[in-house]
């Protein structure tokens, strides 16, 4: 059974913190409230840092490349001078009518 995608950049977290932004390059794959996460998306915290995928869906793919659904994750990292880990992302939040495996 699969599991709901990531749509909006405020439904993935690390280590409690929202995400305020999403860097991506799917224009083509929209759900009704916006474009769905491949697992090339960048992501922007509130709390100073940015995340990046490493595991997404394995049966769905947007542009040739894995969706990311809420079983995916990946690390996200402090300011660049640091570098200190915030935590694993995880998507909190996802499309509930349009989910993958």
């Amino acid at each position: 059974m699969g599991t709901p995608i990531s749509v909006l950049a405020v439904g993935v977290s690390a280590a409690g913190a929202p995400a305020i932004a999403k860097i991506t390059a799917n224009t083509r794959v929209n759900a009704a409230t916006g474009p769905i996460g491949m697992i090339t998306d960048v992501m922007q915290f509130s709390a100073p840092g940015i995340g990046t995928w490493v595991v997404g869906a394995t049966r769905v793919l947007v542009q040739g490349l894995p969706a990311i659904n809420q079983s995916s994750t990946g690390p996200a990292v402090g300011p660049p001078t640091f570098f200190p880990p915030l935590g694993p992302m995880v998507v909190t939040q996802g499309d509930a009518r349009v989910s993958a495996m």
